[in-house]
């Protein structure tokens, strides 16, 4: 379900391990990230995702459980700058 954008919105990478090389992959793995509440956009990258989230709401811990459940493994997150 998803959430009203609240203004305090983060921008964030969430890097995958072998990074996405498929587009099924990426549909997963953005559904699933989308699927968590303050997740209000993905963008499915090469290497990762880009992460757009009320911090609020949702924190790194749970994107890299989100992937983990789907089948993959993130490699670490880093909040843009």
């Amino acid at each position: 379900m998803k959430t009203p954008f609240s203004g305090r919105d983060e921008f964030g990478f969430l890097g995958i391990v072998d990074g996405i090389k498929s587009l099924e992959k990426g549909r997963v793995i953005k559904a699933d990230l989308e699927d968590l509440p303050g997740v209000h956009h993905v963008e499915i990258l090469e290497q990762g995702a880009r992460i757009r989230f009320d911090p609020d709401i949702v924190n790194e811990r749970q994107f890299e459980e989100a992937v983990r459940i789907a089948g993959f493994q993130a490699s670490g997150f880093q909040m843009a700058a």
